[in-house]
């Protein structure tokens, strides 16, 4: 089977061909004919160090549309010729190959309306936002969010799901174009961040001048630490990335607000609920249906070049997702 893989940790260069045996399902796997895949920071993350210690060679890759090719014993819900999509276990070998397994608890039907691109890129990045704003945040109707990088992966998906829940919707941008499209996905305010101040902000627009009811951040560094003055009082502040280890995080009890720190990739890794993904993912089809949910697709790679792709990723200016078809030569 045509893939490629990472051999050993390191820069985009140590991406290489590799011929991959062929997946054998186990009890609850889909065999998925990979469509199309997507780009991720975790996939450059990983290929940095190998922080699972996972074996070498490895597959990376961890969203998925296909269809299905085979299927383990205990598998219900699916058929062979199914077009699917899901983001399959970092435990394992991933979608940068010709075929993947895929935990058919954590799958769902692909969108109908949505190209293989288009839905390879929604599944780990929805997932994200819906556990983080939903899950740990638990946002409600008329809360004012604010999500920072309303154009990246996560937050132009999370703007939508705020916007969706009747949320008030405040984002940072920094460029022009990341700005327009922030807008063009319903931010109500897009503060940019290279003008204004956005704890200033966020007091200006709490009812009580102290901060805002939920704090989503997705980058990470100063930006993390200012968010600790940015949440109000009983706030919620979510995280997708590793605290600063110089952060006053104890700043929050004062507030009485609670860090949430969100990783999507345990359900997979250790199965838990993992039935809570599939449902997730057919309630975000349901959005796209409704009209409530676009995917934006930026960028498009050969998997030949993926390390191509790993470089556009790394450079931190790409608008929402970067897809990935199947072309090995």
């Amino acid at each position: 089977m045509k893939s490629i893989a990472l051999h050993a940790p390191g820069d985009a260069s140590v991406l290489q061909h590799y011929d991959a045996p062929m997946p054998k399902p186990g009890l609850y796997d889909l065999l998925v004919k990979v469509e199309a895949a997507a780009c991720n920071p975790v996939d450059y993350k990983v290929r940095n160090s190998n922080f699972a210690n996972l074996p070498l060679p490895l597959v990376l890759g961890y969203d998925v549309a296909g269809t299905v090719a085979g299927m383990g014993p205990e598998v219900t819900g699916f058929g062979e010729g199914d077009p699917v999509y899901g983001s399959p276990s970092i435990g394992r070998n991933g979608s940068n190959a010709e075929y993947v397994l895929l935990d058919a608890r954590t799958a769902a039907p692909k969108p109908p309306t949505l190209s293989y691109e288009e839905a390879a890129a929604l599944p780990l990045v929805v997932l994200t936002a819906w556990e983080s704003l939903h899950d740990r945040a638990r946002i409600q109707a008329g809360q004012t969010v604010l999500i920072h990088a309303g154009a990246g992966g996560v937050g132009h998906v999370a703007i939508q799901l705020a916007k969706a829940q009747g949320c008030r919707v405040l984002t940072t941008a920094g460029r022009p174009e990341s700005i327009a499209l922030c807008q063009q996905l319903g931010a109500d305010r897009v503060i940019n961040y290279h003008e204004e101040d956005f704890v200033e902000i966020a007091q200006q627009e709490s009812t009580d001048g102290h901060g805002l009811p939920v704090v989503y951040d997705t980058v990470g560094g100063e930006t993390f630490t200012k968010s600790l003055q940015a949440v109000g009082l009983q706030g919620q502040l979510v995280t997708i990335v590793n605290v600063p280890q110089d952060a006053p995080v104890d700043s929050l009890k004062y507030k009485s607000a609670t860090l949430h720190l969100e990783f999507m990739g345990i359900a997979n890794m250790h199965g838990l609920n993992p039935e809570h993904h599939g449902q997730i993912l057919r309630d975000a089809a349901c959005l796209v249906a409704d009209g409530r949910l676009k995917q934006v697709v930026s960028h498009s790679f050969p998997m030949a070049d993926l390390a191509a792709a790993h470089a556009q990723q790394e450079s931190g200016r790409t608008l929402g997702k970067i897809a990935l078809t199947p072309e090995f030569d």
